[in-house]
Order: C-alpha cells, then structure tokens, then sequence
C-alpha cells in the first residue's frame, strides 16, 4: 500500500475550513487540508513530522522514484512525496500520496491521495480517513504550540546602499510592517526624529501585542528599527546663511558675485565625539521559528525599496563664433612757429583728442617744427571658442560644471576714521547646470538646462580710486540660455543660438575743412568696428543602463597613462584593456544557463528563504559556475603579455615531498625545483610529475599540515606530453578533483608555471575583485607586486597552485565541469517534484 502527499499550486473544486474533499473516480478520493506553516519550507518541515509521527507508525515508507507517475505529479503541484507499504504475505502493497499546492486564500494546503496499485485497486483508501485525522491533530497541537510559545527572536542588521533609513523606515510602515526610529538624529534635512518618550511608547505597544507578559509579541513580528545617524560625520559645520545685497542673480546655485577669497587657515574645533559604525542601517528583530516573513521583508527592501537610481552621462559642446572687423584710417599731426602752435593727435592710451590752436605773445619757438602721420589700419579676425565638458550624475539630480576663472574685484570700506580693502571673486567662463529625469519607459529625458557663458570685455575694463588705492570694476559679457526640454536617449539637441551683432563708426577731424572732398581726408580719421557674436551649445544625454557597469561612455580609451610600474611608494597597477577581455556573450545566451536562472527564480518567488542561500543567490546576482576559471586565465593572459613571470628564479620555487623513510620527526622534505627540472630540460622526452592530492587533516601532535606531493617521471613524446596533463588530472562523480598534478617537460611548461606563481600573488592582491565576468570588465585596475619582490623571495608550490595549473590550461572544460556541478547541486536541493 502506497500513500501520497502532495503540495499544490493549482485550482481547487470547493472551499473548504480546515478541510475538504475533491472528486471521487475510480483511483479514490483527494483530501485537502490547510497548512500550518505560512511559507513553503515550513509546509515541508510539517511533511517530515507528518511522515515520521503519523506514516511510519503505520509501516509507509518514503520511495522518491515513484514521484513522477503520481496522479497529483501535474502541473501546479509545487512538491510531491510517495510512501508505501511493502507487500507482506497476502496483503496487497498500499499506496499513499502527500502533495503541496497553493492554498485559496493564501498559504499552502496539503493534499492527501491514495494512489492505485498495478491492478486499479486503491488498498491505502482506508487509511486515508485515519492519516487525516491524525495529520489535522498534527497540525492544530503545532499551531497552538506557536501560539503559546515565547517567540524566539532573531536579530539581522541590514545596511542601506542608496536610500536613507528614516524614508525606508516610513515606507515599511505605509505597508503595515512595526517599525520604530530611535532618538539621536543630529536633524539633518528632512529626517524624521523620534525622541525616548515616543519610542518607549512604541516598545510598549508592541511587547504588548502578542502577550499580556511584557515581552514582544509573535503578532509584533518583524519589526524594524531605523538605527539613527551618529551626531558627527564631518568636520566642518554646517555654514551660517549671509544675508547679500548683491544684485546678482542665483541661478548658478550660489552667491554670483560674492565669493570670499579669504581661506580658513585657523582649523576646526573638534568638539563632537567620532562615531565608528557605518551610517544608513535598520535592525529587523524577528522570529526565528518564521524565517518566510523575515525573507519577505528584507526582499522587499532590497527589490522594491533600497534600490540604486539610474544614472545619465550627459556630453555638452558649447561653440562660440567671433567674427570682427576694424577699419581705421586718417592724419595725425602736430607743428609750431614763433607764437603758433596746433596738434591733432591722439593720446597715449589711444582716445581721440581734439583739434587745438594756440597763439603765445612771447613765441613758442624760432624755428618752424612740424611733425605728422598718416595712419592706415584695417583687422580682421574669426575666433572659435570650443567647450565639450560631460558629465555623470545620477537620475533626478542635479549637475553642474563650470569651466573658467574667478576673477578678483576689490571692495573698499570708508567709514569717518578709516578705510577697508576686501578682495571678492567672482566667476567667469562656462558654466552648465541640469537636472534630468528619466521617463518610466527609458527612452526618453527631461531635463532642465542652465547655460550662462561669461567673459570678461577687455576695452571696457576700469580702474578707480586714487594713486594709493586701485579696484577694477570690469565689464562682462554675459550669454545665459535657460529651457526645459524632453528630448530622445542618446540625441543630440541645440538648446540654444545666440547671434549679436554690433556696428559702430566713428569720425574725428577738423572743423569744415574735414569736409572738403579729397582734402578733408588730410585732416580727418575715420573708424567703423564691426563684431558679430554668435553661440551655440549642443546637448546629448546617454542613459547608463543599471546592469551594464561596463557602460562604453564612462570609459576611457586605452593608453599607457594608467598603467603604474616600477615607482618609489606604490605598487605596480595595470588597467585592463579591451582585448584583454574575452567575447563571452555564449556563455550567458545558453540556453540550459537561462533554463537554470527562470528555474531558480520561479523556486525562490514561491519560497523567499531559498533567496539568500547558495547556490541559488548566486545565480539571482547574475553569478556564473565556473566563471572565476575563466577570469583567472584572462589575468593569466594579462602576466604573460607583461612577461612578469620571467622574473620567478627557479632556483628560488620550493616543492615539499614525503621522506622515504617514515621518520616521525622529519615529516616532510624541502627540494628546489630544479632537482625535477633540470633532467626534463635536458632530456625531450622526459616529463616530471608533481602529483598533490586533496589536504588531509594534521596529525598528532603537528598543528600544521605541510603541502607535499608525490613525485615521479615518465617518458614521453613532446607532441603527447599536453595529453598527460589531461589524463593525470582526474575527478569523480561531483566534479571534486581527486588528484591535481603538475607535468614538466618542456620550456613551456616552466613559464606556465612561472606564470601561476604569479597569478597566485596577484589574486591575493586583488582580494576586493570578485573573480566574475562582469567585474573582470575594461577600466578595472589591477595590482601586482613588484618585480624586485618577485626575484627576491621564495616561491611555495601547493595544492592551490597545482589546481590553477590544470585549470589555466584547459579552462573551457574546468569551467563547464563546475557549472555542471553547480547544476546538479541545485537539481539535489530543488528535487525533480518543484514545478514543471
């Protein structure tokens, strides 16, 4: 006789209380019933107890091979479990099926089914009414159980990446969850305080929610608490508001016009104590025994709340054409005899002077003078301004960039005793003000643009104040383009065209005769300026897609310039470069990857708890089995091209191997390897092999266990020698490694060699890089120790060196080997019954 229990996602025929029956046909009846477990591992845990307190009572036993040709084995069914009674003299084997499946009201229910044997006969039918009976006792002795139960609570501290604690905490509470924010905040911006009496007023409500004893209720459970933010994070405080009379417009987002030059040299008074704890954090107290609900509300959090805001790179180009002309032509003279004089001239700084005549009784001189000057000047002159700055800022932020000059003005002070000098800057040049948005779909940003382009006009500048006191009051030129726009993903836009044009002409000379034709050119000047202006700044906005952190506009090229080798302080520092990564894009399109990530997320929206456990959250990150292979290979690649591995000596590469003889005091021996090296350089067809197998556990008496191998020759042919590198390595049914050998026979195989050792040391260096094809991306840096350091130490030949020998050197298949792992792992803990 066979029992079976069923857990079902589908539709049911009635509703039930605590219990109903389905249709009847020839195979029996289904009994349904309500779990006591809110969440899917907890429903199975109410199936263990089921099968050892109610079945094996009663002689079932569990057989998972019969699973799949069940009635309830259908679509809809999220586990099903088979149980038997073996045949035993004359009576017939019984059958009985147990199923999970969705409840109609929320939950899961259990399915109770006797299952036909190999003639159509149902012989378990008749324990179906005793299993359910005694399954709903089960079930009403736990739940009362948990309702009389201290809660046992749990604690886990979550830390915000992106959002603020007091915005997630007033959320989770719009969503019915018991939060409560602790005094202490330093009254930031927009923060929420709660002081002591409103928090002991919060405990007491919810000590009080579940019991009449004073402890924290189950019903309180989980509840949140914004930790709060320590009262000292910066070393300056915040700067008192000024009151300006300045007429400048603030529409740069600070004072225009009125920016202290004076630095702050006198230090700050450390007054506030330092807080160590990281900032941003909630601590969520729940129930250990209900772990779905803490489940729930951490992923709600992290996929719902906490989440990071998209970002925009937005690329400006801000042109500007001057185009000016200048035309000048006349006379300048100056002459005097006996008692006249007269000039027509210009002054030093180039202003016109007027036409004088003077006439001295006593003479100015016996001698005719005469000087004179025929001017002809004609300029012209195209100038282009070009400005292309860009900028990254997060999505419904602003940015600004400003690209200039602050220029000094002095402000003088006179009150009736004394005078006060102040220097002031203000600035001049481009400056670019956004904020965009992002539309819902992706496809399209609003922004809001400040454009003002500021210079300063030499001809107008001026000085004022006496001999011993000069301020320069200039004169600037201002273009300011302000708009809101929506404009298309990756489109560039003029926002605006500013063309000015100015003509001024200009004629000195002398009174009527500069009227004369032809003559009164001898006596007159002429000047006509022309300047036409024109400005145009052009716009284009990149959305940064979330999942793509190699985003080709936030990178820049290659070049030699970010690479760091051979200084005096720091280490040596290698930026990875295009063609140092590999086109892998095969390898996330296959299909049976893909098949295994909707699996696993399927799996995990029906039971939270599966989401932070292994291997299934490292598949929901976007992780790969078997990816970190391949990333060590592309560093390996990496040491080759900067040929780092010709700085290993081998005189200076260690090896441990077991004695001949079993002396208790000398466990291991010490040999250099060159003692394997030299005959298989020497000899082409002789192959050194360094076998190490898997660490065993230290012995008696020695706390260390000492990496050693096992050490033999072969001999044979160069071309076959890549083939003995496969065949020694071999592993078993799980993929383990049995054994990890290393093979020297050739040049090639001391480099490789070389090579890992190295490797080795930079994985170390690098702890902080996952070894994930998504973080092994272009403009990552790596460090590597220095070239001296490698020539100089020792070099220990292990276990883990042994492995990346093998692996570097067939990658592809160590890589797909532990993806197949990985696959059968997830196979072994979702079962072959999880939904089809």
């Amino acid at each position: 006789m066979m029992i079976f229990f069923v857990v079902w996602m589908g539709d049911a025929d009635a509703q039930y209380s605590g219990g109903y029956s389905g249709s009847s046909s020839s195979s029996g009846a289904i009994e349904f019933f309500e779990s006591p477990a809110k969440s899917l591992s907890a429903t199975k845990q109410f199936l263990d107890a089921v099968a050892l307190r109610v079945l094996a009572g009663m002689g079932y036993q569990a057989r998972p091979e019969l699973q799949g040709g069940s009635v309830l084995g259908q679509r809809g069914v999220l586990e099903t479990r088979m149980y038997v009674v073996p045949v035993k003299g004359r009576n017939p084997e019984k059958l009985i099926g147990l199923a999970i499946v969705r409840g109609l009201a929320g939950g899961f229910d259990v399915a109770l089914f006797a299952e036909p044997d190999a003639s159509g006969a149902t012989p378990a039918s008749r324990d179906v009414a005793n299993i359910k009976r005694q399954v709903q006792l089960l079930a009403a002795k736990l739940q009362q159980d948990s309702h009389n139960q201290k809660p046992e609570v749990g604690y886990e501290m979550i830390r915000l990446g992106h959002m603020e604690a007091d915005r997630a905490v007033s959320l989770l509470k719009a969503l019915g969850y018991n939060t409560m924010s602790l005094g202490g905040s330093t009254g930031a911006v927009g923060r929420s305080t709660v002081g002591r009496s409103t928090a002991s007023r919060t405990a007491a409500r919810l000590t009080t929610a579940g019991s009449s004893s004073g402890r924290v209720g189950s019903d309180a459970l989980p509840l949140v608490i914004d930790v709060g933010k320590a009262s000292k994070t910066s070393l300056m405080d915040a700067p008192a508001t000024r009151t300006t009379t300045t007429a400048a417009r603030p529409s740069s987002g600070g004072q225009r016009g009125s920016i202290s030059g004076r630095p702050e040299l006198g230090g700050t008074y450390l007054h506030s104590t330092t807080a160590g704890a990281p900032e941003e954090r909630l601590l969520l107290v729940y129930d250990l025994n209900d772990p779905h609900s803490l489940e729930k509300l951490v992923n709600v959090i992290q996929t719902q709340i906490d989440v990071a805001a998209q970002q925009i790179v937005i690329e400006a180009l801000v042109i500007e054409l001057n185009t000016g002309t200048l035309r000048d032509l006349g006379v300048e003279f100056s002459g005097s005899q006996k008692n006249v004089e007269a000039s027509f001239e210009r002054s030093n700084t180039g202003a016109d002077l007027p036409f004088t005549f003077l006439f001295s009784r006593n003479g100015f001189t016996d001698f005719l003078s005469f000087k004179g000057k025929l001017e002809a000047l004609e300029q012209s002159g195209d100038a282009e301004v070009l400005s292309s700055p860009s900028v990254l800022v997060l999505n419904d932020r602003q940015a600004r960039i400003q690209v200039g000059q602050q220029v000094p003005v002095v402000r003088s002070t006179t009150t009736a005793s004394s005078t006060s000098s102040s220097v002031e800057y203000f600035p001049i040049g481009i400056v670019l003000n956004l904020r965009p948005r992002i539309s819902p779909d992706g496809e399209e940003v609003t922004m809001q643009i400040e454009t003002i382009i500021s210079s300063i006009s030499e001809s107008s500048n001026q000085s004022v104040g006496g001999s011993n006191q000069v301020a320069f009051a200039p004169v600037v030129d201002n273009r300011t383009v302000e708009t809101f726009v929506r404009v298309a993903e990756g489109t560039p836009f003029i926002i605006g065209g500013l063309l000015s044009t100015s003509l001024s002409e200009r004629r000195v000379g002398l009174p009527i005769l500069s009227r004369i034709p032809l003559l009164g050119r001898l006596v007159s000047r002429e000047q006509t300026d022309h300047d036409r202006r024109e400005v145009i700044v052009v716009i284009t906005p990149h959305i940064v897609p979330l999942e793509d952190r190699s985003f080709s506009y936030l990178i820049p090229k290659d070049s030699e310039l970010f690479n760091r080798f051979d200084t005096q302080l720091f280490r040596n520092a290698y930026r990875i470069r295009d063609d140092d990564v590999w086109d892998l894009r095969f390898i996330r399109e296959n299909e049976q990857l893909q098949a295994l990530v909707q699996r696993v997320n399927e799996q995990v929206a029906i039971d939270l708890t599966l989401r932070r456990q292994e291997p299934f959250f490292g598949i929901l990150e976007g992780r790969i089995a078997g990816e970190e292979i391949l990333v060590r290979r592309m560093m390996y690649e990496i040491i080759g091209k900067l040929k780092f591995g010709d700085d290993i000596d081998p005189a200076k590469v260690l090896y441990f191997e077991a004695p001949a003889q079993s002396d208790p005091e000398q466990r291991f021996l010490d040999h250099r390897l060159e003692r394997v090296l030299k005959p298989a350089l020497e000899n082409d067809d002789y192959v050194s092999v360094l076998t190490y197998r898997p660490l065993s556990e230290t012995s008696a008496g020695h706390v260390f266990t000492v990496p050693m191998c096992a050490v033999s020759d072969t001999m044979v042919a160069v071309k076959d020698q890549e083939s003995i590198l496969w065949n020694l390595n071999r592993f078993d049914a799980n993929g383990k490694a049995k054994a990890s050998v290393i093979t020297l026979g050739t040049q090639a195989d001391l480099q490789r060699l070389q090579r890992i050792l190295i490797l080795k040391q930079v994985l170390e260096l690098n702890k902080n890089l996952p070894l994930t094809l998504e973080a092994f991306r272009p403009g990552a840096q790596l460090l590597f120790p220095s070239r001296e350091d490698m020539r100089n130490r020792y070099h220990v030949i292990d276990l883990e060196v042994a492995k990346m020998y093998y692996e570097t050197e067939f990658y592809y298949q160590s890589s797909e080997r532990m993806f197949n792992q990985t696959v059968r792992e997830v196979d072994a803990l979702l079962g072959t019954g999880g939904s089809k």
